[in-house]
């Protein structure tokens, strides 16, 4: 038993090369997935950052859509009224007498008298009211000091954009915004509606729906929401 003793103290466990080899390539997988994780939790943040900033848009639309007919709405530009008309003032000529001192005769008295009752142009057309647009609108909401200014895309760190639609073939169009104006079919079509982006020209001056829609990572399509504005 004595003899025993000593040979069992010598095994010591050494680690050989292929152990190492093992431990490095487990630590390196505990590394990847780590990082991986950190990636997806990074994008989803992004993600959900991308829908709320489609969520404050549809915010918006509704409650304007329910307040921009009343007096005195602001911004003005977002208003369901037309534009107020600016009546251009007549004018009418005033004769020149070449000589002040000299008190007008009789025979020019009739003629200065036709002459300022003669209308200087003739009689234009009554004006039109103009429509309100899309345009100055999103100009008003955007700028400095409008309720979605300094929304940044969080992909990207940048202001948000209005893009035309959500095209995976292109992922520089993740975290921006799509709006779409939907278009009723006269009765009888065989599709119901038609969607078509929002166009600055386009006019706001009558109820409308609208449909908002935000670009994912992939530059994937996600809905928000459809509302009247």
């Amino acid at each position: 038993m004595d003899d025993l003793a000593p040979t069992q103290a010598n095994k010591v466990k050494v680690l050989t090369l292929p152990d190492m080899l093992f431990l490095a390539f487990l630590v390196f997988s505990m590394v990847c997935v780590a990082w991986v994780g950190r990636l997806a939790y990074q994008e989803g943040m992004h993600n959900e950052g991308t829908k709320r900033n489609g969520e404050l848009w549809a915010k918006w639309f509704t409650q304007a859509g329910q307040d921009r007919a009343k007096a005195n709405y602001e911004p003005a530009s977002c208003s369901i009224s037309a534009l107020p008309v600016v009546t251009p003032v007549a004018t009418q000529a005033t004769p020149v007498n070449p000589n002040p001192s000299a008190e007008p005769s009789a025979e020019t008295q009739p003629a200065a008298k036709s002459e300022a009752l003669t209308p200087t142009s003739p009689a234009s057309p009554p004006l039109v009211p103009t429509p309100r647009v899309w345009g100055p609108c999103l100009k008003a909401l955007t700028t400095q000091a409008g309720p979605l200014a300094n929304m940044l895309n969080p992909f990207s760190n940048k202001p948000i954009a209005l893009v035309a639609k959500c095209d995976m073939a292109d992922r520089s169009l993740a975290g921006n915004l799509m709006l779409e104006k939907i278009q009723a079919t006269p009765p009888g079509s065989a599709i119901p509606t038609i969607n078509s982006p929002l166009t600055e020209s386009d006019p706001i001056d009558q109820k409308m729906q609208i449909r908002i829609t935000v670009c994912d990572k992939g530059a994937y399509p996600i809905r928000i929401a459809e509302l009247e504005f």
